[in-house]
């Protein structure tokens, strides 16, 4: 052992060549040695120096937060908080996108909508509404994973939206746990015990009122751990839409219910107003004949089978039939 460690190291030792076999068989094993300890030893020096460079941008970001607290004499306690939550959020990598990843940007473009619909299409199919939509138009699914859809995610205690701000994303949490609570009431005699807290779960959609009106938010969500959505930007989503004038006409009067109900008192709706209503709900609160107008591009699909083929592979009839 202390021979084989002398071949690797400056050591020395008393045991020595005593003919030409064993003198070529110590510098074989010299030459290997060489190589294991410069491989080595570049190994680690390489991974020192990019971790070294990793830290180096968040070392300067702290120090500049540091300096710009104190040149402008933010409190103590309240500068603290801030780079506490700066420091937990450097220190969880957020999920790689599209737009991160620049050489997906050579794909042709089929192909690129291929992996989009691959990414996305399951989570938009998984609501009733864009649902229906993509049975009417077997072009849209493709179009809307494309152009509308994208991946945001949310460190612990992060505020996904505020009261009065803008709705301009319908979401889709995919993991992670976030906890909604109403703010805004409609009148003053409204209690507020009347709206507790709400937790919203995977698979659960949020702010789909984005979708059919200018809406600003009247509660709080924020997220409880690290939380991964997807995102359907409601301008892209309208953009899309304009190049399918049919499924603007047959949701008109499902927008039409869905924005009524928005302002109903009623603590069943008020409640998650900022989330999602039931479909099933809106379907019962619009006019008969404007319900089987809406409904019957599913039902001639469920009952043809004669779905889209990527409508069917990601989300297969039979199971839609059970839902």
């Amino acid at each position: 052992l202390h021979w084989s460690f002398t071949q690797m190291t400056p050591g020395s030792m008393s045991v020595v060549p005593q003919n030409s076999v064993e003198r070529a068989w110590n510098v074989a094993c010299l030459l290997i040695g060489l190589f294991v300890s410069s491989l080595v030893i570049s190994q680690l020096s390489t991974k020192m120096v990019r971790v070294q460079s990793m830290n180096r941008s968040h070392l300067e970001q702290m120090d500049m937060l540091t300096r710009f607290l104190v040149e402008q004499g933010v409190p103590r306690s309240l500068g603290q908080r801030i780079r506490r939550h700066v420091r937990d959020r450097t220190s969880v990598k957020p999920p790689l996108t599209i737009e991160d990843l620049p050489s997906l940007m050579l794909l042709p473009i089929t192909l690129r909508q291929e992996l989009c619909c691959s990414l996305f299409a399951r989570t938009l199919l998984s609501h009733s509404l864009f649902y229906i939509w993509c049975l009417s138009d077997s072009s849209l699914l493709s179009d809307l994973c494309f152009k509308a859809l994208e991946v945001n995610a949310y460190a612990s205690k992060d505020d996904v939206f505020v009261p009065l701000q803008d709705a301009k994303k319908t979401m889709l949490l995919r993991r992670g746990q976030m906890l909604y609570g109403r703010e805004i009431f409609n009148s003053m005699s409204e209690e507020s015990s009347a709206h507790p807290e709400l937790t919203v779960k995977p698979k659960d959609w949020i702010s789909v009122i984005a979708v059919f009106c200018k809406w600003n938010y009247v509660g709080r969500l924020h997220a409880v751990q690290h939380c991964d959505v997807v995102s359907i930007v409601a301008d892209k989503l309208h953009e899309v839409l304009e190049s399918h004038p049919q499924i603007l006409a047959m949701t008109y009067s499902y927008a039409l219910t869905y924005s009524k109900l928005a302002m109903v008192k009623d603590a069943e709706y008020a409640n998650v107003v900022d989330l999602d209503f039931a479909p099933a709900r809106i379907l019962q609160a619009m006019g008969k004949e404007e319900r089987i107008d809406f409904m019957m591009p599913m039902v001639a699909g469920l009952t043809e089978k004669r779905l889209h083929k990527l409508v069917e592979r990601h989300l297969p009839t039979r199971r839609q039939k059970i839902s």
